[in-house]
């Protein structure tokens, strides 16, 4: 049986995650990922979705409540608004976690699109030169502690380092509460995959099309089903990819379109 619909039971007070949400009422009508993620932090704020916990599967969010993960996506689509015209490519050089989760979530809040180039597991920073060549991005995002790796010629492309504390040198604090929605059409591009070539290969690979904001949702509700009649864990990483979506993307955006939680983080005294 899939693992995502038998929770593990578990309690585990966290840090309370000071983020200003907004009212519920007004996210009902949820058309997009992004704005799924908005309802959730809004319903639920302190809450941790299935699949943060450490070694679990589907882990992406490393314990990231939602409001947390909203607060960050939020940082990161003032940031990028400020700089870039909607719909332009943003390349998300990250590991999976809380980083490339902000990141990813913060292109869909902003009107960017995603195209997330996963370092570690056998993929290097050094293969980034080459995406940057072929996707020809607006703007590189990644962590603090990669920036200065990061083999990309920055006369012609900016990089921004988009963490859990700082986005391009600005306080998430402070940006996340300078963010303002901004309309997103739900056939508006909002993911391209990047397939890097063979090893050895300085410039092979491809892009393939574009996902709008309506193809993911519509790829999580195969997922979704999937779960409800017991299809195994792993076989979901395979219909995910015959859709072609990468395996980080799938793994972040499934638990929190499901909405289900395994421990809250603690509000602050009286707040419950």
């Amino acid at each position: 049986m899939c693992s995502w619909c038998t929770p593990p039971e578990r309690s585990v007070p966290t840090a309370w995650d000071s983020v200003q949400v907004p009212d519920p009422a007004r996210m009902r009508a949820v058309v997009t990922p992004g704005r799924m993620l908005r309802r959730r932090a809004a319903e639920a704020p302190f809450a941790v979705p299935y699949g943060a916990l450490p070694g679990a599967p589907f882990a992406a969010t490393a314990a990231c409540s939602y409001a947390e993960l909203d607060r960050r996506a939020r940082a990161v689509a003032a940031r990028l608004g400020g700089a870039l015209p909607p719909g332009s490519r943003v390349l998300l050089a990250y590991p999976p976690g809380p980083d490339f989760a902000g990141a990813f979530y913060g292109c869909l809040y902003a009107g960017m699109v995603a195209v997330p180039y996963a370092l570690g597991e056998g993929r290097c920073a050094e293969g980034l030169a080459a995406a940057v060549e072929l996707v020809s991005p607006a703007a590189v995002l990644t962590a603090s502690d990669g920036w200065s790796a990061l083999p990309v010629n920055r006369d012609r492309v900016p990089v921004l380092e988009a963490d859990g504390t700082m986005v391009g040198g600005r306080p998430v604090l402070q940006l996340a509460d300078r963010w303002r929605p901004v309309g997103i059409l739900r056939g508006a591009d909002a993911y391209r995959r990047y397939v890097p070539g063979a090893p050895g290969e300085a410039f092979a690979g491809r892009m393939e099309p574009a996902f709008s904001h309506g193809d993911l949702l519509h790829v999580l509700g195969e997922l979704q089903d999937a779960c409800r009649i017991g299809v195994k864990d792993e076989e979901l990483g395979w219909i995910a990819s015959v859709h072609g979506v990468d395996d980080a993307v799938w793994r972040l955006l499934l638990p929190v379109h499901e909405g289900r939680v395994v421990w809250e983080t603690q509000g602050p005294r009286g707040d419950g």
